[in-house]
This record gives C-alpha cells, structure tokens and sequence, in this order.
C-alpha cells in the first residue's frame, strides 16, 4: 500500500515538478517597446500663467531593456533601463526645451502564475535614477534625479514556446524636480514619467 501512494505522489509531484523548472526560478532577459506619458506635475501649465505660450508634446516612442532572476512563483528581482522618448516644449511655437529621459531602476516583481504557470499578472516596485538629458538646460536645476518605480502588468508563457514570454504592461517612474529660480514660477514639481509597453523575454 506505501509503494501505491509512494508512486501516485510521484505522478502528481513530476508534471508540477517540471512546470517549476519550466516557469519557476532563472533568468531572464527582454525588450519592450511602446508608448510614453509625461505628467510634468504642472510646470507647462505655470510657465503659460507667467505669461508665455507654452505647449510639450511627445515626438517618440519608449523602448526598454529589462533582465532579472525568478527566485519562485511569486518572487522575481528586475533590473531595466527604460528609455521614455523625446519631449518638446515650445513657446510661440518654438522649441525651448527637448528632454530625452532615460531611467536605470532596480525593483521587486511580486506576481503568481496561472493556468499551468503560462499567465502571471504582477506588480512591480523599486528605485532607480532619472536622467533628463536635457538639449539646452534651462528648466531644471539638475540632470538626474532618484527616483520611485513602480507599475503593473501581465506575462505570457505559452506553454509551446517554452523559455520564451511576453509582457504587456504600464510602469512610472516618479520624481520631484527643482526648477531654475529665473523661471519665475514654483520651487518643485513632482513628476511621472510612465511607459505602456509590450516586451518579448526569454528565461534560461
């Protein structure tokens, strides 16, 4: 009787066994591309009140490249460089400022697998640093900022294309950026830059 139960465990423990070497720990890497978003905590907004006709808009996509290690079902660590595009902003129909910002963040992906480990929706959160890359520097005080990570989204892994994932998701980074005093408006302004992305991954 012990060997019976001993070897019907072992059919359970096995397909569960390998879907955890399929999907559970490992790493990984992956490429996203998508569109951006930049709410700029209002300083557009102020500069049009101090008297100018000012306007930003966006004039490219956000790509990013992100890798990371899935410790279990639950639990990965992500690192990623998201680059958030090119944003214009213009007086009187003129360009006065163009930023470029790019961001390196370290974050905690917290998620759990579905249906035979092939759906995982997640969350993610962390921290990095923000640079603006600025074409002529005259908003800000600085070029690079800390910032907070954050976002959400959900991972793909059909089960016929195994190692290989896709991901579609939302993530911000957040900062408070100090403006020059020549600008005659407010002190700080907090900031969200965010990516809506669809990423292709694969796990080792």
């Amino acid at each position: 009787m012990k060997n019976i139960l001993l070897t019907l465990f072992m059919l359970i423990l096995l397909p569960l066994t390998l879907d955890a070497r399929r999907n559970g720990e490992g790493f990984f890497i992956g490429i996203g591309s998508g569109g951006t978003y930049y709410n700029d905590g209002g300083l557009v907004s102020d500069l049009k009140e101090s008297g100018g006709d000012y306007d930003m808009r966006s004039v490219s996509g956000a790509y990013k490249l992100y890798t990371g290690y899935k410790f279990n079902h639950e639990v990965t660590l992500e690192g990623a460089i998201t680059s958030y595009g090119v944003y214009n902003i213009k007086n009187d129909g003129n360009t006065t400022e163009e930023l470029s910002p790019v961001s390196a963040a370290v974050y905690l992906n917290y998620g759990y697998d579905f249906w035979h480990n092939q759906i995982r929706p997640f969350v993610v959160i962390g921290a990095g640093l923000l640079w603006l890359e600025p074409k002529h520097g005259i908003l800000y005080d600085e070029e690079v900022f800390f910032s907070i990570h954050y976002g959400l989204g959900m991972l793909y892994s059909p089960r016929v294309l195994e190692g290989l994932g896709f991901r579609f998701a939302y993530e911000t980074d957040w900062s408070r950026y100090k403006v020059k005093s020549e600008l005659g408006v407010g002190g700080s302004y907090d900031n969200f830059l965010g990516a809506l992305y669809l990423g292709v991954e694969y796990k080792f």
